[in-house]
């Protein structure tokens, strides 16, 4: 349902699910991404913190409640949020990429730099396959690299 964008069936069933099973973190984690693209920024970041806090070890949870928070204008605690996903998974570049966008976006311009060669260091020890398989990342990495001056080649 989610990926052909029906999100309010997707949403109702969700929902029926958490009522089934109201400690079980991947249903709450499924409703925060449906509800992030949504827009229903509010919504996500609720059930992305509850996904966190059922299962604290999912550092996924962490870094898309930082793009939660981030919408919200908690730029604070998206930080807070990136840096324990980062610290939980240093070697996803998801994670700083988005750090990395929310640093420039906030104008810290030599620290999203910083996130950003990091990005680029980590996805140069990707194979083609797995870098292949994310087109979107590999889009924003470009995107925001044209942001900063930095070359894209990885």
């Amino acid at each position: 349902m989610f990926g052909v964008q029906r999100y309010i069936a997707a949403i109702a069933c969700l929902k029926r699910a958490l009522y089934l099973g109201p400690f079980e973190w991947l249903i709450a984690y499924n409703l925060g991404l449906v509800h992030l693209n949504t827009g229903q920024v509010a919504s996500a970041f609720h059930y992305f913190s509850t996904a966190a806090n059922l299962n604290p070890g999912f550092a996924h949870s962490y870094m898309y409640l930082g793009v939660a928070l981030a919408r919200l204008e908690d730029y604070e605690n998206a930080v807070a949020a990136y840096n324990k996903a980062i610290s939980m998974n240093p070697t996803e570049p998801l994670f700083h990429l988005n750090y990395a966008t929310l640093l420039y976006n906030q104008g810290d311009i030599q620290a999203s730099k910083e996130r950003w060669l990091e990005v680029n260091r980590l996805l140069g020890e990707m194979s083609s396959e797995a870098k292949q398989a994310d087109a979107d990342m590999l889009e924003q990495q470009h995107a925001l690299a044209q942001l900063l001056g930095l070359s894209t080649a990885v």
